[in-house]
C-alpha cells in the first residue's frame, strides 16, 4: 500500500531512482552499523561502564597512569611529529627540485619513490631488518671499511631507529603531494616583486610561501596520521621500551586482556585522530580550491652539465648527489629483501630454496599453515575484499549522486553530509581499534567462531573503503555536469544517465580504487594479527612469526612475492591514473 503510494506521487523514473538509492542507504548504513558503529560502541562501553554502572574511574585512572602517560607523550606523539619533520626537511627541498628540473626519467623516479608508501609495513619493517640491522649490509660494510665492531645503525630498541623507519616509508607522501605546490606557483607574482627590488628571502616570505603553505600542512597532517596509528615498525623496532598508542592497544587486549583499559586508549586515539583527519580534510580542500583552475607556472630548468660555468655544474652536482641518496635511503631495504631470498643460509642449500620451500610444510609448526596456504588466503582475502569494498564504494557514490534533485538544479541534503561524517570516521580509525570492536562485538557468537576469515575480510574492507571511494568520487566530479543535462534532456532516466554516461566515465577511478584495496587488503597486518587464527593467516603474519628465526631467506621469499605484486598493481595505477596518496 504504501508502495502504491509512492509510485502515484513520483513518476517510474523517480519511483526506480528513489528506490534505489533507499536501498543503497540501507545496504550501507546496515554494513557501517553492525560492522563499525555498534562494535565501536561496545569498546566505549568497556572504557566507560564499570559493573554495569556508568562511571569515568576506568578511563581517568587509564589516562593518568604513567606508563600510558609515557607511551602516549612521548613513544607517540613526539615520535610522530619528529618523523613528520624529518619528512618535511628532506621531502620539502627535493619536491622543489623534482618539480623545478627536468632531466631523463624525472617522471620514473617520482613513481617509483611512491613504492615504498604501497608496500606492506611487515615487508618495510623486514627490508629494515636486512639492510640496516645488527647483521645487516649497511653496518656490515660499515664494519668491514672501518675494522670496527661498531654499527653505523642501531634500528632495534632505539627511538631513532623507529623514526629512520618511517621517516624511509613516507617520505614519498611529502614529496608526491608538494610538487603541486611548486608547480602552480604564481610568477607573475614573483617577477612583479622583484621588478620592485624585493630580495630573494622577503619575494619567499610574502609571496611564495603562502602559496604553498597548504600544500605542506596537508602533507604533514597525513604523515602524522600514519605515523601516530604506526603498529608493525614499532612492534618490533620498538621491543619492549617504545609503544606507540596503537602497539599499547594491542598488547593491552591482546597479551593482558585488560579490555577496560585498552578501550579507554582506543578513545583518547580516535579523539586525536579525529581531530587530525578533519583538520587534513579541511587543508585539502583548501589545496583543491588554490589548485582549482591553475595552471602550471614553473618554468622547468634543464639539468645539464656546462663547459664554463662551475656554479651551474655544482649545483647540478649537488641535485644529483641529492636524488642518488634519496634513491639508495628509498630502494636499499627493497633490493635487500629480494637478494636475501637469494642468500643461502649455510652451505649447500640452494639459492632457491626459500622459494622451494613455499610448497613445503616443514614451517608447519611455527606458521600453523604451509607458506602455500598463506599466499593462497592473502590473495583469496584481497580479491574478495575488494569486490566487497567496490560495491559499498559504488553505493556510496550513488547515493552522493543524488545530491542533484534534477540534473540542474543541486542541493545538499542531510544524507550528504552524515555520510561524509560516517565516511570520516573510519578513516579516523586504526585498523587495531576496528579489530578490537569486532572481536569484543562478535566473539562469543557462532559466526565469529566458525568463520573468523569472513571478519578478517570484513575488516580489510573497513579500511579500504575510504581510499576506494575517493578514488571513485574523484572520477566522478570530473564528469561534465552539461554533458548530463543534455542527456537528461533528450528524455534519458537517471538510471539510464548511471548506466551510459556516469558508470563509464567513472571506470578508470573505480579501478584505480580496486587495485589500491586490493593492495591494502594483500599487506594488511594491524587487524590480521589480532583476528588470525590457526589456519586464517597471511604472508604478513607468516613473516612476522618467522623474522625472529635464524634465517631470513623463508621471510624474505615471501616478502619478495608482496613487494612483486604490489609493484605490479602500483604499475597498472600508474598506468590508468594517478596515484592518491591521501586518505
Amino acid at each position: 500500500m504504501i508502495l502504491n503510494k509512492f509510485k502515484e506521487k513520483y513518476s517510474r523514473d523517480e519511483f526506480t531512482n528513489s528506490f534505489i538509492i533507499l536501498l543503497a542507504v540501507i545496504i550501507l548504513g546496515t554494513f557501517l552499523l553492525s560492522l563499525f558503529f555498534i562494535p565501536l560502541f561496545r569498546i566505549l562501553q568497556y572504557a566507560f561502564y564499570t559493573d554495569s554502572q556508568f562511571s569515568f574511574s576506568m578511563f581517568f585512572s587509564t589516562i593518568s597512569n604513567t606508563t600510558n602517560l609515557i607511551f602516549l607523550a612521548r613513544d607517540t606523539l613526539a615520535q610522530a611529529l619528529l618523523s613528520t619533520v624529518f619528512c618535511l626537511i628532506i621531502g620539502v627541498p627535493a619536491s622543489y627540485f623534482f618539480a623545478k628540473y627536468d632531466f631523463k626519467g624525472r617522471k620514473i623516479i617520482i613513481n617509483l619513490l611512491t613504492v615504498p608508501f604501497v608496500l606492506p609495513p611487515i615487508v618495510v619493517l623486514l627490508g629494515f631488518i636486512v639492510a640496516y640491522g645488527e647483521g645487516g649490509w649497511v653496518n656490515v660494510i660499515w664494519r668491514n671499511i672501518f675494522s670496527t665492531e661498531n654499527s653505523l645503525i642501531s634500528i632495534f630498541g632505539t627511538y631513532e631507529g623507529i623514526i629512520f623507519a618511517h621517516v624511509f616509508y613516507n617520505l614519498s607522501v611529502i614529496i608526491r603531494m608538494t610538487i603541486p605546490a611548486w608547480e602552480s606557483l604564481d610568477f607573475d607574482q614573483i617577477e612583479v616583486a622583484r621588478s620592485l627590488g624585493a630580495n630573494n628571502w622577503r619575494i619567499f616570505r610574502k609571496i611564495i610561501f603562502p602559496q604553498i603553505i597548504n600544500y605542506i600542512i596537508s602533507a604533514a597532517l597525513l604523515v602524522f596520521v600514519y605515523t601516530f596509528n604506526s603498529f608493525a615498525i614499532v612492534l618490533f623496532l620498538g621491543e619492549a621500551r617504545f609503544q606507540t598508542l596503537e602497539v599499547r592497544i594491542f598488547k593491552q587486549m591482546k597479551d593482558s586482556l585488560n579490555f577496560s583499559g585498552g578501550a579507554s586508549l582506543v578513545i583518547i586515539q580516535l579523539l586525536i585522530n579525529t581531530l587530525i583527519i578533519i583538520l587534513y580534510l579541511w587543508f585539502e580542500r583548501r589545496t583543491r580550491q588554490m589548485a582549482s583552475g591553475k595552471e602550471k607556472g614553473l618554468q622547468k630548468t634543464k639539468l645539464r652539465f656546462s663547459k664554463r660555468k662551475w656554479k651551474t655544474n655544482l649545483r647540478t652536482t649537488g641535485i644529483i648527489l641529492l636524488i642518488i641518496l634519496i634513491g639508495l635511503f628509498t630502494f636499499a631495504p627493497i633490493f635487500a629483501v629480494i637478494i636475501e631470498s637469494f642468500m643461502p643460509f649455510s652451505e649447500g642449500v640452494s639459492s632457491l630454496w626459500g622459494y622451494k620451500q613455499l610448497l613445503s610444510n616443514e614451517y608447519m609448526n611455527i606458521l600453523n599453515n604451509s607458506p602455500l596456504r598463506l599466499l593462497l588466503n592473502t590473495l583469496l582475502f584481497a580479491v574478495v575484499a575488494t569486490v566487497i569494498t567496490l560495491v559499498l564504494s559504488l553505493l556510496i557514490v550513488l547515493v552522493l549522486r543524488n545530491r542533484y534533485e534534477s540534473l540542474r538544479k543541486y542541493r545538499r541534503p542531510l544524507a550528504e553530509g552524515l555520510i561524509s561524517y560516517m565516511i570520516i570516521l573510519p578513516m579516523a580509525t586504526s585498523s587495531i581499534t576496528l579489530a578490537i570492536g569486532l572481536f569484543l562485538q562478535y566473539r562469543n557468537t557462532e559466526i565469529y567462531q566458525s568463520a573468523v576469515w569472513l571478519f578478517i575480510i570484513l575488516s580489510h574492507v573497513l579500511i579500504s573503503v575510504p581510499f576506494a571511494t575517493r578514488s571513485i568520487l574523484s572520477a566522478y566530479n570530473r564528469i561534465d555536469i552539461e554533458l548530463l543535462n543534455v542527456a537528461s534532456t533528450l528524455g534519458a532516466s537517471r538510471l539510464r544517465i548511471f548506466r551510459k554516461i556516469e558508470l563509464p566515465m567513472m571506470m578508470r577511478g573505480i579501478l584505480v580504487g580496486g587495485i589500491f584495496s586490493f593492495a591494502i587488503s594483500l599487506g594488511e597486518f594491524g587487524a590480521t594479527n589480532f583476528l588470525v587464527r590457526d589456519v586464517f593467516g597471511t604472508l604478513s603474519i607468516g613473516i612476522s612469526k618467522l623474522i625472529t628465526s635464524q634465517t631470513l631467506q623463508l621471510p624474505a621469499t615471501m616478502a619478495s612475492i608482496l613487494i612483486i605484486i604490489t609493484v605490479l598493481c602500483f604499475l597498472i595505477i600508474q598506468k590508468i591514473g594517478e596515484v592518491e596518496l591521501k586518505v
